[in-house]
């Protein structure tokens, strides 16, 4: 006979009982109240690095060079419509950057001022495609965490003047929810490494250090080929257990002096702006909560502070921020719904952390024909593109077809209804150069979609 199960009173079977507890002691375990030091600390640094990349920006004249001095962008799919602004307001919108930078730092009007640099940062970046930079994508999802998570109710200035009730502590959620974004970037690049080329060909670090050989004091070791597969093996080892030590209280003093080596060295060597000391700064919010009072030996101790004072995120916030989560771990996977190899195809490959991991090296010209008359001619990129636009059109089939397409509306606006079909040559780690897309297929007439391309040719 079947078994009959006992109800708890109200009709609830013991097990919807177990489930429902267990569901409230994590949502307690996430709200446990821990000191807002560190949360503290990780927006001061994080809006002051901000405001630093902004200034160089503006310093380096890259506002004109990248933004304002193409006549086209090569543009997300989506996002065509996205233009910079005219000179002088899109050099104020940088400016303007900086400047919500030191008042994420201050925080002042905080939620304001983090929403607002987001949104604008954002905008920058979708301006045009080639200057996709992981770092950058660090940067936004990390704007957009500052500007939910309640960071400012310690050491601001909206806690000074009463615009929020100071507390001392946040709940644990959200120390977890940095770690976590930082763990995402390291596991993520880590992984990505685990390929034949990084591991057994060393590549693409022995190309670069040999084009570094000519360094004071560390070139002759840079040109050895056993320096850059030692390299190879640390760099995939250290993005894949970083986070590891890091979160050993034990080791986590040695895993930061590691961390602080392992960025200070790849910034030295190659040109990738502010992103070292983004990660140097941003991994201090491994170290205990209260860390920077700590090394304050004369400031007065955290008392305890009555339990109506502590803060908390309700449950649409933790609900959010675990479909933030969910999509940072879905972004760096979505390849694996695409045929072939993502380092050649670059189908998933952005907002992925694949860091540092290919280096191509290409050349990309295009048949033009008018189909009206018969006639056929060969266009170089340049006719759309400047060079640092081609350099990276040339080497991502996404960029060879939103190309294509501004080959093909140039002529369309003199009148000409065009087939536009592109010959390019990419070598990927040194490689033998290899055609990246079919040479037979009219890319004018290929619509933008999440689906694979066909037209992709398979890798070497």
């Amino acid at each position: 006979m079947p078994t009959a199960t006992r109800a708890e009173p109200g009709g609830a079977a013991p097990a919807a009982v177990a489930r429902r507890s267990r569901r409230r002691g994590l949502a307690e375990r996430l709200q446990r109240p821990v000191s807002a030091d560190s949360v503290a600390v990780f927006r001061i640094v994080f809006g002051l690095v901000v405001a630093i990349g902004s200034v160089r920006f503006l310093a380096k004249g890259w506002v004109d060079s990248l933004y304002l001095a193409p006549d086209h962008h090569l543009t997300y799919a989506g996002f065509g419509w996205v233009e910079p602004l005219p000179a002088p307001l899109m050099h104020l919108h940088v400016a303007g950057l900086a400047l919500l930078g030191l008042a994420i730092a201050a925080g002042f009007h905080h939620r304001m001022a983090a929403g607002l640099f987001t949104l604008g940062f954002a905008y920058t970046e979708l301006i045009d495609a080639t200057l996709y930079l992981n770092h950058y994508w660090y940067v936004t999802l990390v704007g957009v965490l500052l500007t939910v998570l309640p960071v400012h109710h310690r050491w601001s200035l909206d806690a000074r003047s009463g615009r929020v009730a100071p507390s001392p502590t946040v709940p644990v959620a959200v120390v977890w929810v940095l770690r976590a974004q930082l763990a995402v970037v390291y596991l993520f690049a880590g992984l990505a490494k685990l390929n034949p080329d990084w591991l057994l060909h060393a590549q693409p670090l022995r190309l670069w250090f040999v084009d570094r050989s000519d360094l004071p004091l560390v070139g002759p070791l840079l040109g050895l080929t056993a320096t850059a597969y030692v390299a190879s093996w640390a760099g995939a080892l250290f993005d894949l257990t970083i986070v590891g030590w890091l979160s050993w209280s034990r080791s986590r003093p040695a895993a930061y002096g590691a961390a602080i080596g392992f960025h200070a060295i790849t910034g030295i060597l190659f040109p990738i702006g502010v992103f070292p000391l983004v990660m140097i700064t941003g991994t201090l919010v491994y170290f205990s909560p209260d860390w920077p009072s700590r090394c304050r030996p004369a400031a007065a101790s955290v008392g305890p502070v009555p339990a109506a004072t502590h803060l908390r995120l309700g449950t649409p916030m933790l609900v959010a921020l675990a479909l933030f989560g969910a999509a940072q771990l879905a972004l760096p996977l979505r390849h694996y719904a695409y045929p072939g190899n993502v380092r050649w195809t670059d189908e998933g490959y952005l907002f992925a952390w694949r860091v540092m991991l290919t280096e191509k090296v290409g050349h990309l010209e295009f048949e033009v024909t008018d189909p009206a008359s018969g006639d056929v001619w060969l266009v170089s990129p340049d006719l759309v593109l400047t060079d640092w636009q081609t350099t990276q059109a040339a080497i991502r089939p996404d960029l060879v077809h939103s190309t294509a397409v501004l080959v093909a509306d140039h002529y369309r606006a003199d009148g000409l209804d065009v087939e536009v079909r592109a010959t390019a040559w990419v070598s990927m780690n040194g490689g033998p150069a290899r055609l990246l897309v079919d040479p037979a297929v009219d890319l004018a007439s290929q619509p933008r979609t999440p689906a694979p391309d066909r037209w992709i040719l398979p890798a070497p």
